[in-house]
């Protein structure tokens, strides 16, 4: 009998824990995310308007995504909060927000992922042998894939807009639309374009090693004629394509972290009693990891690239300037020439 209690005891404090960890977590991990990915994507916006990146498809892609990445974290994490820690029930008496925010915490992220996919692509065609391939690497190109990749984006996702409802709380509904929604969600938002960034990633770094023996050949023949803007630009689209590279890695790690959680919930039977409680822990750690998905460009980019870590530097040093007059002098001295 003692060790019957014993055992209730242990699972009793068991679940309080379970219960405290998921609670400080569902406070703290929006507020933390919401900091450091608003600041990330401002940082980005700082570096990829500078001169050099501006008239960069690749660079064009990133700060687009950044735009999504920001708002996307903005609106999921801060509707979320106010849910689980302000007492909002808009989410449970509003069928227009119940749809709306179904909608939109599905479409944004899907969005700044295409951008990502679509870095990656343009990154494959840019370091391609093919001259033909390579001119799909320009700034026309990327304004109309942007327009097409926001419309398949709001068009692909618009059936949640039938799916969700009052039931009597916000959700799907049962039966195989709730299966069917569930595998968009894995395979639509989340395999799909993944494994797609994956391979034009391999492709990349296939072409980049092909490619190596053509500019060396090529730079040995013209010594005297390769000029310094060739190399520049050289230098510029290598590092695009080390960000691309590692970005699109930890995308993948974060996200199909999250999916095959998402599709083990969707696809295994209901839980119950002490499975629930970590069903739900499961759930809420796993949301954390998505919306860090979208929160951690800025710092992929800075820990990758030299050359965005000297813009963003310079770029920063000329709005302090700017704000501050005179007296930046005094922390960056005299101005040395151009800046970005």
């Amino acid at each position: 009998m003692s060790m019957m209690n014993a055992s209730i005891s242990i699972k009793t404090t068991t679940l309080a824990t379970i219960q405290i960890v998921s609670s400080e977590m569902t406070y703290y991990g929006p507020i933390i995310l919401l900091i450091i990915g608003i600041f990330g994507c401002m940082c980005n916006f700082i570096t990829f308007t500078a001169p050099q990146l501006r008239n960069n498809s690749c660079a064009f892609y990133f700060l687009m995504s950044a735009v999504f990445e920001l708002v996307s974290i903005s609106f999921g994490l801060i509707s979320r909060f106010a849910a689980d820690h302000l007492g909002s029930t808009l989410i449970n008496t509003s069928p227009v927000y119940c749809k709306l925010r179904a909608y939109l915490v599905s479409v944004l992220p899907l969005i700044a992922t295409y951008f990502i996919l679509l870095s990656s692509i343009d990154r494959c065609m840019s370091s391609s042998v093919s001259a033909r391939l390579r001119s799909f690497s320009q700034m026309k190109i990327a304004y109309r894939a942007t327009l097409v990749s926001i419309f398949i984006g709001f068009l692909s996702c618009i059936h949640i807009l039938i799916a969700y409802d009052l039931r009597p709380r916000c959700g799907v509904l049962n039966g195989s639309f709730s299966i069917f929604d569930g595998m968009f969600v894995v395979f639509w938002l989340g395999i799909i374009p993944h494994i797609l960034m994956f391979t034009f990633g391999l492709l990349t770094f296939m072409n980049v090693r092909r490619t190596k023996r053509r500019i060396a050949n090529k730079t040995l023949q013209h010594t005297g004629t390769v000029v310094e803007s060739q190399r520049r630009q050289e230098k510029t689209d290598t590092e695009l394509i080390v960000m691309m590279l590692f970005q699109v890695g930890c995308s993948e790690l974060l996200v199909l972290t999250r999916m095959i959680y998402y599709a083990y919930y969707v696809l295994a039977p209901p839980l119950t009693g002490y499975n629930k409680l970590i069903g739900s822990f499961l759930m809420s750690f796993t949301t954390l990891v998505y919306y860090a998905n979208f929160t951690k460009s800025f710092y992929i980019y800075t820990l990758s690239s030299r050359l965005f870590r000297s813009i963003f530097l310079l770029r920063v040093e000329l709005y302090f300037r700017k704000i501050f007059g005179r007296y930046a002098t005094v922390i960056y001295g005299p101005r040395r020439g151009n800046t970005v």
